[in-house]
């Protein structure tokens, strides 16, 4: 094998884009329900943890729900667009900016993207930025 033939082989060679970190927490104050979003060396863990009635409508113990699937180049380079459509790059890192008249027993959610395109955290209660339903669901559709 030639030199050249190698030099231009390695070129040729698909470069690995940086890889995507993702964690996105949501709970009650209460920990009636919480819902957890992990991506991590393409692996994506999503857990569903809530009460639930039975059919009789009594609750019944907690046992969480687990999705986990790999998720290729593609996928991540999908979902960190649709994040940036949204606006997750402009969120505020706390929500709501004063905790003066805040009511401690509401929903909280902490989010954190960290990639070539799109590095960012935010956290908050009670006070959610745009499109924060939008980016859950996106999430929980993966």
């Amino acid at each position: 094998m030639s030199f050249r033939f190698f030099v231009l082989f390695i070129f040729s060679w698909p470069v690995a884009a940086g890889e995507l970190h993702l964690v996105f927490r949501e709970s009650h104050f209460l920990n009636q329900y919480r819902h957890e979003f992990y991506i991590n060396e393409a692996q994506y863990v999503y857990i569903d943890d809530h009460f639930k009635l039975n059919d009789e409508g009594k609750w019944v113990p907690k046992i969480p729900a687990l999705k986990i699937k790999t998720l290729n180049s593609d996928d991540q380079t999908k979902l960190i667009n649709q994040l940036v459509e949204l606006g997750v790059g402009e969120w505020k890192s706390e929500y709501p900016a004063s905790d003066v008249s805040l009511i401690c027993d509401g929903l909280s959610f902490t989010l954190y993207v960290k990639s070539d395109t799109l590095n960012m955290y935010s956290s908050g209660g009670c006070d959610f930025p745009p499109n924060y339903e939008k980016v859950r669901q996106i999430l929980e559709d993966l």
